[in-house]
C-alpha cells in the first residue's frame, strides 16, 4: 500500500474533522468508531474499509465519491477497501458458517439418498446400479460444494 493513501485519507479526515470543530472523541461517539481507530487513521497508521469511511464522511458531511475521485487523479487507488467490500458482498458466508453449511448439505444429500433406495425392497438389483446411484450422490455432494466454495475473482 503505497504512504500517500494513508496520508491523504490521514488529512481528509483531520481537516474534515477540524472543520466541523469536533474533537476525536465527539467523532468516534458520533460515528461509534472507538477513538484509537480514529487516531490511528489520523495518524497514518491505516487505511480504513470504505464502510468506514462513508460512516465519517457522512458524520462529517464530506464527500466520500469525491474522495475517492481524488485519490484516482492522483493515482492512489483506493484498491484495497473496494477488494474488501467486494469480498464481503460476494460472499456473506464466513468460513465457519461455510463448514457448517458443508456438513449438512452433505448429511442432507446422504439421507435423502439413504430414503429413496430404501424405499423400494429390490433396489439396487445390480451393483452397477448402486455404483451409478453412489456416482450421481457422489457428484450432486462435489457440486454443491464447489460452488459453496468457489471463490469469485
Amino acid at each position: 500500500m503505497k504512504p500517500n493513501q494513508k496520508e491523504m485519507t490521514a488529512t481528509w479526515l483531520r481537516e474534515g474533522r477540524l472543520s466541523k470543530g469536533f474533537t476525536q472523541k465527539e467523532l468516534s461517539e458520533r460515528s461509534n468508531i472507538s477513538i484509537r481507530s480514529i487516531q490511528r487513521i489520523e495518524n497514518g497508521e491505516i487505511i480504513p474499509r470504505s464502510h468506514t469511511l462513508k460512516t465519517l464522511a457522512g458524520i462529517l458531511e464530506l464527500s466520500f465519491e469525491e474522495f475517492i475521485k481524488s485519490a484516482r487523479k492522483q493515482n492512489i487507488i483506493v484498491q484495497e477497501n473496494e477488494d474488501v467490500e467486494t469480498k464481503s458482498s460476494s460472499s456473506s458466508l464466513n468460513h465457519p458458517q461455510r463448514i457448517i453449511l458443508s456438513i449438512g448439505i452433505c448429511l442432507a444429500i446422504i439421507f435423502l439418498a439413504w430414503a429413496f433406495a430404501s424405499q423400494s425392497k429390490n433396489f439396487p438389483e445390480t451393483t452397477f446400479e448402486l455404483l451409478i446411484f453412489a456416482a450421481t450422490i457422489l457428484a450432486l455432494i462435489t457440486s454443491t460444494l464447489f460452488f459453496l466454495w468457489h471463490k469469485k475473482r
